[in-house]
């Protein structure tokens, strides 16, 4: 799967898309990072799940629930645009989830569980996606976007929160 053109994608993605490193193919990137951020969030004690940097920020286990239903939404936007559905889809609201996200009483570990199946459901998605399929347009929050770029954002959206993760929440070793 080639990588989106800027055309093909709002130009808020424009910082997560330019995250995800050249030459290498969506599929090996979502299955390194993952594998990547389940080491870094698996190392973590269960008590740090619940630290926030700053008040008002979320916690740690409320950033990765956000990964997971940021991941969710996006990969049914891909969907929507491999079935050629032409009726267009709404944005949501990170913050409204958040506060249903109810994650005070989850652990990190099952977090990371409910995130490995989301994962494997994106690659899944993303074997079956043919070349064309994935350029094919849909409309999401009122901008038009690939399938392809839909991929990219995912892995893109994620280096950007495992950035702020690694700079915010953890300490420097």
């Amino acid at each position: 799967m080639k990588r989106p053109r800027k055309s093909e994608y709002a130009p808020f993605y424009e910082g997560y898309i330019q995250s995800v490193p050249p030459r290498s193919s969506a599929k090996s990137l979502l299955k390194k990072s993952f594998r990547e951020a389940q080491q870094v969030f698996g190392a973590l004690p269960e008590e740090k799940g619940d630290y926030t940097y700053e008040p008002g920020k979320w916690t740690i286990k409320q950033l990765l629930i956000h990964l997971i239903d940021a991941e969710r939404v996006f990969s049914f936007r891909a969907l929507w645009g491999i079935r050629g559905d032409r009726a267009g889809l709404p944005g949501f609201n990170q913050d409204f989830w958040m506060e249903e996200a109810k994650v005070d009483q989850r652990s990190i570990k099952d977090l990371l569980k409910e995130w490995k199946a989301v994962r494997e459901n994106t690659l899944f998605l993303l074997d079956q996606c043919t070349e064309e399929q994935s350029t094919f347009l849909l409309t999401a929050s009122n901008w038009k976007v690939s399938v392809r770029a839909l991929f990219f954002i995912i892995i893109g959206h994620q280096a950007h929160h495992m950035k702020v993760l690694e700079e915010r929440y953890l300490e420097p070793t």
